[in-house]
């Protein structure tokens, strides 16, 4: 900030015990080009940071939806009308789709690399809801080009949300969670061919995600989570193969989670 100097050096020492009042004012130069620069600079931050608590809502209100869709999703392991879930479903996302398009028009002519923190919980938990939606259709993993397609909301590019491919791993990886209570669900419900079926799909991604090796500290933990879901699937269909025909079938869902606990290595 440019001042007006109204003393010298060496006057200094007569105002250490002098009061405010006798303490010679500085002058502030408004028209400095210092002063027009901090406060260029000060505009830019606070619409930044304003943009990033936007987003950081928008981003909360994601999440809330998408685990809303999933708990929908996860009654499809019971006697219920599998199409009517799904278009239910299709309802619901068609929500998240708006906030997906507020995101892209609070990112446009901004590097999206630089608000991702902000917006990237609930871009996981999008992937996550995504991913099991599209495998409970078609019994197959979601690719990440597919998930790009959502996000696509006009041919014109600075308009569609750009996702980074390692928030879609991430989101994969939040998807063990939600097959694993898929299958012991669908044991308890005496459906054992989905039990088997979860079973071999998370051992495949297991693999798949341990080849990546130490990526990150994020990738690191959710491995393990998704380490314990495998267990906990294997746990159960273990007990469904081998003692299944022994428990009466209203009995068989408090088995399948004390057995559960008792495999899971803590």
């Amino acid at each position: 900030m440019a001042v007006q100097k109204v003393h010298s050096r060496g006057d200094e020492h007569r105002y250490l015990n002098a009061t405010e009042d006798e303490v010679p004012k500085r002058k502030i130069v408004e028209n400095s080009p210092t002063l027009a620069s901090f406060k260029d600079y000060q505009e830019k931050l606070d619409s930044r940071y304003d943009k990033y608590e936007r987003l950081m809502k928008c981003s909360r209100d994601m999440t809330i939806a998408n685990k809303r869709i999933i708990f929908l999703l996860q009654r499809i392991s019971g006697p219920v009308n599998r199409d009517q879930i799904f278009k239910e479903a299709d309802a619901k996302f068609l929500e998240v789709k708006e906030m997906l398009k507020k995101i892209a028009s609070e990112l446009v002519d901004d590097d999206p690399y630089l608000f991702n923190r902000a917006f990237s919980p609930g871009i996981q938990e999008y992937i996550e809801a995504l991913s099991f939606y599209f495998y409970l259709k078609y019994k197959s993993l979601i690719s990440f080009e597919e998930v790009m397609e959502t996000c696509t909301f006009s041919n014109t590019k600075g308009n569609n949300l750009v996702l980074n491919p390692f928030e879609y791993i991430l989101g994969i990886a939040d998807l063990t969670g939600e097959l694993m209570r898929l299958c012991i669900n669908s044991a308890a419900n005496g459906d054992r061919n989905v039990s088997f079926e979860v079973c071999n799909f998370l051992r495949k991604l297991h693999n798949t995600f341990a080849s990546l090796g130490n990526v990150s500290k994020d990738l690191s933990s959710k491995l393990k989570v998704m380490k314990a879901s495998l267990s906990k699937v294997e746990a159960a269909c273990y007990t469904v193969k081998v003692r299944g025909s022994e428990i009466p079938r209203f009995a068989l869902a408090e088995m399948l989670n004390s057995t559960v606990v008792d495999h899971v290595d803590y």
